[in-house]
C-alpha cells in the first residue's frame, strides 16, 4: 500500500459516493414528479387520458434510475473487494458506516412484480 494508492482510492471513493448521492436525489425527484402529475391533472380538471403517456414514460425513467442505483451498489461492492485486495483501509463517508450485511436486505429471489403480461 502506497500513499499514491491511498490517494487514488480516496478519489475513486469520493466519486462513487457522489454518484450514489446524485442517483438517490434523481430517484427522489422522479418519485415526487410521479406523484405530482396525477394530482396536477385532477386539479386542472383534465380527463384521465391527458398525461397518461407522460406518466408511463416517467415511471419507465424512474425504473431506469432504480436500475442504475442497483448497478452502482454492485459496483461499490466490487470496488470494496479491490480495496481489500490492495490492503487499503475502509474509507467511510458517514451515513454508510457500519455497512450492513447484504443478507439483511436481499432474499435471493428474483423480483417479478414490475413485469406485465401483454395479451
Amino acid at each position: 500500500m502506497t500513499t499514491s494508492q491511498e490517494t487514488i482510492a480516496g478519489q475513486v471513493g469520493t466519486l462513487l459516493h457522489k454518484l450514489e448521492m446524485l442517483i438517490d436525489e434523481a430517484v427522489s425527484c422522479g418519485a415526487e414528479l410521479t406523484a405530482a402529475l396525477p394530482r396536477a391533472r385532477v386539479e386542472a380538471k383534465l380527463p384521465a387520458l391527458v398525461g397518461q403517456h407522460s406518466l408511463d414514460t416517467l415511471t419507465d425513467a424512474v425504473q431506469s434510475l432504480v436500475a442504475a442505483r442497483r448497478q452502482t451498489v454492485a459496483t461499490h461492492k466490487h470496488l470494496d473487494k479491490v480495496r481489500e485486495l490492495m490492503g487499503l483501509p475502509v474509507i467511510s463517508f458517514g451515513e454508510e458506516s457500519p455497512k450492513p450485511d447484504d443478507k439483511l436486505f436481499t432474499t435471493g429471489t428474483v423480483r417479478t412484480d414490475h413485469l406485465r403480461i401483454a395479451a
